[in-house]
């Protein structure tokens, strides 16, 4: 059968709302019904271009670190920019604005990958190709191409830190002064709940845009009780991986730990499984993703955090990920890379 040919024109659309609580006008939102809101604009992209039932496959990393604030207007354009067999990867680019104020500002962008799902809730792989025609088109294209790289790169440095059978403690460096110190493990907070029908999407999986939400919120739990703080916000996400469906049988178990620390960030992994309402000992993970928590002060100023982490007696798995954290930070921050590979 040959596949129909679209433009990334074709499948453009946004979503908008007021968002927030009326009585918490002009406090920073939580950056959970931001993300969901960024999954539904995806979603509506990706089935103008498919034309199908979808799913959430991935989020990439997302910096919030514009402020949006309660009963503020925001709007998340999306489009399709690169088509695989059933896949799409949509660009998401945000826009707000406060009360009172008459244009709108940019904000954070993003990208979602969606896979589009048959009738028999398979992979639709006769879904239309995706060509670029006009000098927006080629950007789009080019914008694809560098994300790919960029993935590539990341992945095989991931790769060869989970590659290592040993990690010394010298590598696990922690470029601040801490106060106190805690394992990992100490760190942990789980949570468990049950869905309801309206979390549930025509396919009868949970939406991934609610799934994101209740991540975000998990991580910025953990990093307060970590900190000791209540004055913290979510400002990055990256890699969240949707592994396998979230179905309404299934009880929704979220488990966070610190994995990172920096001067006045640190970073929370979340795994998220699927138990067996009739078997707790039956379970599979089905998300995975890692949020970054800013710590900051009354007056809304930056605020370094005094406690550590306690990597003496970590087993390797957990030094893998400190270490790879690490790594990445020091690259954003242009420090000498602690370990090469």
């Amino acid at each position: 059968m040959t596949r129909q040919i679209k433009t990334p024109a074709d499948s453009e659309c946004f979503i908008a709302e007021i968002i927030g609580e009326e009585s918490l006008i002009g406090q920073r939102m939580s950056a959970g019904k931001l993300l969901h809101m960024m999954d539904i604009a995806a979603a509506s992209a990706g089935a103008r271009h498919s034309g199908s039932s979808l799913v959430t496959l991935s989020f990439d990393r997302i910096e919030l670190l514009d402020p949006i604030c309660h009963r503020d207007y925001v709007r998340y354009d999306a489009c399709v920019i690169q088509v695989g067999h059933s896949s799409m990867v949509i660009k998401v680019e945000g826009f707000h604005k406060a009360p009172g104020e008459m244009e709108l500002v940019p904000g954070h962008s993003h990208i979602i990958t969606m896979v589009a799902i048959d009738a028999n809730r398979k992979p639709n792989k006769n879904i239309p190709k995706l060509e670029y025609r006009t000098s927006k088109d080629l950007g789009l294209k080019k914008l694809a191409e560098v994300r790919q790289r960029f993935l590539n790169n990341r992945q095989k440095m991931k790769e060869a830190v989970f590659a290592l059978e040993q990690i010394p403690d010298k590598w696990l460096t922690d470029y601040y002064p801490r106060t106190s110190y805690f394992t990992p493990e100490a760190t942990e907070l789980v949570t468990r709940r049950r869905f309801l029908p309206r979390n549930i999407n025509v396919l009868g999986n949970v939406f991934g845009g609610d799934t994101v939400e209740m991540m975000a919120e998990l991580a910025l739990a953990t990093a307060r009780q970590f900190t000791g703080n209540y004055r913290m916000v979510t400002i990055a996400m990256e890699d969240v991986f949707f592994l396998k469906p979230l179905q309404l049988e299934n009880i929704f178990e979220m488990c966070a730990h610190v994995i990172f620390i920096a001067n006045t960030t640190l970073v929370v992994e979340i795994t998220v499984k699927a138990i067996s309402l009739h078997d707790t000992q039956e379970s599979y993970v089905t998300n995975n993703g890692l949020f970054t928590v800013l710590n900051y002060d009354r007056s809304g100023r930056k605020k370094g955090i005094v406690n550590g982490l306690d990597m003496s007696h970590s087993d390797l798995q957990t030094r893998q990920y400190y270490l790879n954290e690490l790594i990445k930070y020091e690259k954003r921050t242009g420090r000498e890379i602690t370990w090469k590979g």
